[in-house]
């Protein structure tokens, strides 16, 4: 079974434009994800995904690999979709370009599912959440087996009767069966997809199951300036990325 690691990425962003290289710590945020996804063991290969030659010129510096993909893409599921359609693998994992501090055995343990349990076509994480009113974030309920049985970009549960103090954020670590990921992408966009803005749910509408994974202390994704900072120093502690960190970048910030 082989199983590949994909990282989209493009330049434009709504809230926070070219995040996907804003610097943390001396290197682009896409090159973090790329760095530590490549320590996941379950991986046999990684590339970040691409239309943009910035972006790819930035990642093949830092010696990533890079796939270059179309620019009509609205979402970066369809984007990695075209990525594997001549790649000979199994299970695909989609992982979040703007989540730099992604932990490498996260990615493995979502991944394990599918490896599990071969009727499963895909999975996701899921963490303890607890900022409200944040619409960058997307959170999701589960049903009594542990599915996905909804994600939102507002707070679920509501708290509008009973009090809620825990929410579950979804970990944009996503692997899938490739079949699963090329019959998803002839999919139209679905109803409540184009709604939310969550790609994810065209999944749920269609009444396919998500497995959702817990995943304990799961770093915060970056959509808004805030964030990016709150990464950057959060990045100054993170004993990982001690590890690919430019040498010279512990002394510079002594």
């Amino acid at each position: 079974m082989k199983i590949v690691g994909l990282i989209p990425a493009r330049l434009k962003s709504t809230r926070l434009p070219e995040k996907a290289i804003a610097d943390i710590c001396g290197l682009p945020m896409v090159v973090h994800t790329y760095l530590r996804s490549t320590r996941a063991r379950l991986l046999d290969e990684v590339y970040v995904v691409t239309d943009s030659a910035r972006i790819r010129d930035e990642v093949l510096a830092h010696g990533g690999e890079v796939i270059l993909s179309k620019r009509e893409h609205q979402c970066g599921t369809n984007r990695i979709a075209e990525a594997v359609e001549e790649m000979d693998c199994d299970i695909v994992v989609n992982i979040q370009g703007d989540e730099p501090l992604v932990k490498p055995e996260h990615i493995d343990k979502v991944i394990r599912p599918l490896i599990d349990d071969p009727s499963l076509m895909v999975s996701v994480g899921v963490t303890p959440y607890h900022r409200k009113h944040s619409t960058s974030d997307i959170k999701a309920v589960l049903d009594l087996e542990g599915n996905i049985l909804y994600c939102s970009r507002n707070d679920i549960p509501s708290d509008a009767r009973t009090p809620v103090e825990t929410l579950l954020k979804m970990s944009f670590i996503v692997p899938c069966r490739k079949d699963f990921l090329l019959e998803y992408a002839r999919w139209d966009p679905s109803p409540l997809e184009q709604i939310e803005f969550i790609e994810h749910l065209r999944i749920l509408e269609h009444g396919v199951k998500m497995r959702a994974v817990h995943l304990d202390h799961a770093h915060i994704s970056v959509d808004m300036p805030e964030e990016l900072e709150e990464v950057r120093r959060l990045m100054r502690q993170d004993p990982l990325a001690q590890e690919y960190l430019p040498q010279n970048h512990d002394k510079e910030n002594r």
